[in-house]
């Protein structure tokens, strides 16, 4: 048994006693989608701790992204300003908590409309954190 990634891609290959399987792995923020011979599975990392709280971590309402804090600590680093254009995987802010450092990326494309907290700010899960106009929208 082994498991074995193509490459840099997504792809792996499963060896099972009797087969062999390809495996496409695709991360989110706190948990994996994953595809084993064709069926869909969605696996859940420690950090999720549970859908409700992921979910939580994105909102999506007219046109706007809305980042809010999947988890609870002090923002370190404000990287975003209202205006600036963001692309996914950006980083927006750093929130300190159990003194890790956890980096908050963008999710989609488009324009900052909103910071809501500032450095030094102490967040709980769930707060607003920053707004991004989608493009197009």
């Amino acid at each position: 048994m082994g498991l074995r990634q193509l490459g840099e891609s997504a792809r792996y290959v499963l060896t099972l006693a009797d087969r062999v399987v390809e495996v496409l792995v695709e991360p989110e923020m706190q948990a994996f989608n994953v595809r084993i011979a064709g069926r869909d599975y969605e696996v859940e990392t420690t950090r999720g701790r549970g859908r409700r709280r992921r979910d939580e971590g994105d909102q999506f309402v007219a046109g706007k992204w809305l980042l809010r804090a999947p988890l609870t600590g002090v923002v370190r680093d404000v990287r975003a300003a209202a205006g600036d254009t963001v692309a996914p995987g950006d980083v927006l802010l750093v929130v300190e908590a159990m003194k890790m450092l956890n980096e908050l990326r963008a999710r989609v494309p488009g324009r900052v409309a909103a910071v809501r907290v500032a450095e030094g700010e102490r967040v709980e899960i769930g707060n607003p954190l920053v707004e991004v106009r989608e493009e197009g929208a």
